[in-house]
């Protein structure tokens, strides 16, 4: 060993060994300290790599198994909505079992209907807020979303758009498709009520007022069943006494009896000639002779003969109220008033007789030269004065003399003045003789003077056996001289009775008087002041007589006038806005009851809104629901007033607005109707209304509910069943035009799993089809119109990672939940067939939901086993990765033994080192 002090080469290695020990222990104290193996990349650089990947794939796993956690609390969030939802489903369900019975009102349907509404609107409810971290799950939007170019086609997502081929290849089908449909079209429905007829007298149809010329109302009181009208006068002057007339009449109350005797087999009198002597009644009425060679039948009861006195027998039949008639073989005895009259004729030991007889069934007609008032009538009444009133008459025979051959009458006449107003006034015996003078009757007509003779009344001779026992007649008088000539105004009512009604009869004032070829309505003429009738009711009362059932109606017609009514100059003619010449001032039909109601009459005056105990079902206004068979739903109220065209009107007005089909049509007032005219183009049948949908098939099928008085009182009934439209569909892809799917049947307006098998596709429910209303066929009418629309669809599927690597994952298939997707708007409790309808729509409803809760619950058990599997690969992932790096304590706590002793054995050799030179030193001393 060398003696030097400039090197310490034992120190120096010494201190070598003793850095190299500090160095181990360094590191055996931080393997010990962090448990670890490799505490960087110098320790172990590929047990570093290695460990690093399995750490990375651990620490996916455990996120991967929250990730699952998570999963399942979706899923169970879902699922427990969906459990709600089942719930309402089975309510429905048990509503609608109990809506098929018939045992329940429309009422209680309507009330179960209003329970389903809102259980849909629930669910529907349920399917817009159900959510898991603001991510709705049961509107369609977790798995798929779409837009269409209109808004009538729309995109039911039913789940999942990810599909996996079989190489495991995964792929969205999303895209923008253009979809054409050509459609076959169905019909819709059209129901018709029952017909409506009128329950009270007095009830006015096609009214109209002349507001212009100061009309507020016009309204009738037991006038006669018919249409009537209220005209000025045209071409008016000055009334004077010419116009003081007997305007119209009716003849003398009575049965019209005839018979017939066949004369065929009487022969002429012995030798060939002879007299036939005739009586009637017992009484000679006068003879035929006939020369030789004259036969029965023959010139023996020809008119006109040279040899007959036929004329002369007939002529004096006929004043004795009877006629006779003759056609070659029988001779025809007619006679007015009772029956039992005899005709007989005799000659030379040959004779034959007729006994006037009851017609079997219906009076004939009577003869008109015997019925009228007037110049060589029966009765002649007349006036030729001024100062007489507008009266109607009733005259009624109270006795006869026939000794005296006098006719005793009791008359009552109803006037009307001059400036408006009503006054009654009788006369309880007039006697008129048969050919006598005229008798006064001023009192009727408003004159108690009976120095001058204002009006007459006269037995024309001959007459008085045609005069029955009982009998009446009525004529009808117009005013004379005017008060006041600026404001003179004639009315002209103008009337002619209804032919339908019970007791109508043919002839006289109202009815329709025929004169050989021409046919007329008869007209009753008021003279009136027309400048003093401001703000007052003008009563146009009057007597009209049934001549075949004697029965007098004692009519009133009121005018009813405000401040604008006046004539103003006198001439009708003016322009200042007043009264003219012809001006209607109103008209209307004065109907009956039992008459088939028209479009005016007003709810209140219809037969069936009173129930049978007499009482009005609408004395409170009352509130239809029409139920469409999408859903949706609208209200009509109805009051007392409402016209039946008004009703009509809101009915139509519900149809196009509320339920929303005016959008379909060109022509929106034809949903609902009031028919009131015959015709061959006609609805239905007069009287009732017809509501139609436009919809065609189920969706467009419309129900009632309300109360079912009121639905019992319009008795719907279907008269077109509604056919769903068959549609035929392709589909391309927008962009390239490739054929996706060509001529795709089906039936109604959805396409199902065409572009997707989750998806189904919904059109406007007139898609293809355009509708018009046809006036010939008064239906609507369609006509196929090939449409396309574009519907874009983009996958959003519920995506669960539930792998430490891509592509390990879950897609969930949630589809849409709500009641629309589910087919709930199909639900309608509303009729017997359509709750039953709905217990199968319910069923396919549940069984949807059915189906999504079981796919929720095979996720859940699925990822109750993935994160399971997930935890054992993180835990022998973790055990693999702790082997490479992680620390044998006790190896390196006997390494650290070790290193610590070598260090403390190195310190001590380094300070022996160190104390060499010291030693060299102490040789120089």
């Amino acid at each position: 060993m060398s003696m030097v002090i400039q090197h310490n080469i034992p120190a120096l290695q010494t201190y070598n060994i003793v850095n190299n020990t500090s160095n181990a222990l360094q590191k055996s104290i931080a393997k010990l300290s962090s448990g670890l193996r490799i505490n960087s990349a110098a320790d172990d650089a590929a047990g570093l790599a290695i460990s690093e990947k399995m750490r990375s794939q651990v620490r996916g796993l455990d996120r991967a198994v929250a990730n699952t956690q998570d999963g399942i609390s979706l899923i169970q969030t879902a699922e427990g909505a969906l459990s709600e939802t089942h719930s309402i489903l089975q309510r429905m369900r048990e509503l609608s079992v109990q809506a098929a019975n018939d045992t329940l009102t429309q009422q209680d349907r309507a009330y179960i209907q209003e329970e389903v509404d809102q259980l849909k609107d629930e669910i529907t409810r349920v399917g817009n807020t159900t959510q898991f971290n603001k991510k709705k799950l049961l509107d369609g939007s977790s798995s798929g979303l779409w837009s269409s170019s209109d808004m009538e086609t729309k995109a039911l997502i039913r789940g999942s758009l990810r599909e996996v081929d079989q190489f495991g290849q995964k792929k969205s089908i999303e895209g923008n498709y253009k979809i054409r449909v050509k459609a076959d079209p169905g019909q819709a429905e059209v129901q018709k009520s029952d017909i409506m007829t009128i329950k009270h007298p007095n009830v006015l149809t096609n009214k109209t007022i002349n507001a212009p010329d100061g009309v507020k109302d016009v309204q009738v009181d037991n006038m006669t069943p018919g249409t009537y009208s209220l005209v000025t006068e045209k071409n008016q002057t000055a009334v004077g006494a010419k116009d003081a007339i007997v305007t119209g009449s009716y003849g003398v109350g009575g049965t019209q009896y005839t018979t017939s005797y066949s004369i065929s087999s009487v022969t002429s009198p012995s030798g060939g000639s002879g007299t036939w002597a005739f009586t009637l009644g017992g009484e000679s009425i006068g003879s035929v002779t006939v020369g030789d060679g004259a036969s029965v039948p023959g010139t023996l009861f020809t008119t006109g003969a040279t040899t007959s006195g036929w004329n002369t027998v007939v002529s004096n039949a006929a004043a004795k109220g009877v006629t006779l008639g003759f056609d070659g073989t029988n001779i025809t005895v007619s006679k007015l008033g009772s029956e039992g009259a005899t005709l007989a004729a005799t000659a030379s030991g040959n004779s034959f007789a007729a006994t006037v007889g009851k017609i079997a069934t219906t009076a004939a007609t009577p003869n008109p030269a015997k019925t009228k008032v007037g110049a060589g009538a029966v009765f002649k009444v007349n006036s030729t004065a001024n100062n007489i009133e507008n009266a109607s008459i009733l005259f009624e025979v109270t006795g006869r003399d026939t000794t005296n051959k006098t006719i005793t009458l009791k008359a009552t006449s109803t006037r009307l003045t001059q400036d408006g107003k009503n006054y009654t006034s009788t006369m309880d015996d007039i006697v008129v003789t048969d050919g006598g003078a005229t008798v006064n009757i001023d009192k009727l007509v408003g004159d108690n003077d009976s120095t001058n003779a204002e009006l007459t009344i006269a037995l024309n001779q001959g007459m008085l056996s045609a005069v029955e026992d009982s009998g009446k007649f009525v004529a009808y008088v117009s005013a004379g001289k005017m008060s006041n000539a600026t404001g003179a105004l004639k009315v002209d009512v103008t009337g002619t009775i209804d032919k339908d009604w019970d007791d109508a009869w043919d002839t006289g004032v109202f009815g329709q008087t025929t004169t050989g070829t021409t046919t007329s309505n008869n007209t009753l003429v008021y003279a009136l002041d027309g400048d003093n009738l401001q703000n007052t009711e003008v009563h146009f009362k009057n007597y009209i007589l049934n001549e075949r059932t004697g029965t007098v109606s004692e009519g009133d017609i009121t005018l009813i006038t405000n401040n604008d009514f006046k004539v103003t100059d006198g001439k009708l003619n003016a322009t200042d806005g007043a009264i003219k010449n012809g001006d209607t001032l109103a008209s209307f039909t004065s109907s009956y009851i039992g008459k088939t109601a028209s479009g005016d009459v007003k709810l209140r005056d219809l037969d069936k809104f009173w129930n049978s105990e007499g009482k009005f079902m609408l004395d409170d206004a009352k509130t239809l629901t029409l139920n469409q068979g999408d859903g949706k739903t609208a209200n009509v109220t109805l009051y007392a007033n409402d016209t039946l065209d008004e009703v009509a009107k809101k009915i139509n007005n519900a149809i196009a607005t509320d339920l929303g089909q005016s959008k379909y049509v060109d022509d929106a007032t034809r949903f609902a109707t009031f028919v009131d005219s015959k015709g061959a183009n006609s609805e239905a049948v007069p009287g009732t209304f017809v509501i139609r949908s436009v919809v065609p098939g189920a969706q467009g099928e419309i129900t009632f509910s309300g109360d079912q008085e009121i639905l019992d009182a319009f008795s719907l009934n279907t008269i077109q069943d509604s056919k769903e439209t068959v549609y035929n569909v392709d589909v391309f892809d927008e962009h390239t035009g490739k054929v996706l799917a060509q001529n795709v049947k089906t039936t109604g307006n959805v396409m199902h799993g065409v572009i997707h098998e989750n998806v189904d596709v919904e059109f406007g429910a007139l898609k293809g089809v355009e509708a018009k209303w046809n006036s010939n066929l008064n239906k609507f009418v369609y006509t196929a119109k090939e449409q396309s629309t574009t519907l874009h669809i983009a996958d959003n599927t519920t995506v669960l990672q539930i792998g430490a690597n891509e592509g390990e994952d879950l897609a969930m298939d949630i589809g849409d939940m709500r009641a629309h997707a589910l087919g709930l708007d199909e639900v309608n409790m509303m009729s017997h067939d359509r709750a039953a309808r709905s217990i199968t729509v319910i069923d396919n409803a549940i069984d949807k939901v059915s189906t999504q809760r079981a796919k929720l619950g095979a996720y859940q058990n699925r990822l109750e086993y993935t994160a399971n599997n997930l935890t054992t690969a993180s835990e022998n992932l973790t055990s693999a990765e702790s082997r490479i790096r992680d620390a044998d304590m006790a190896k390196e706590m006997m390494e650290f033994t070790k290193l610590n002793i070598m260090l403390q054995a190195g310190n001590s050799m380094l300070a022996q080192a160190n104390q060499q030179p010291q030693n060299v030193l102490s040789l120089i001393r």
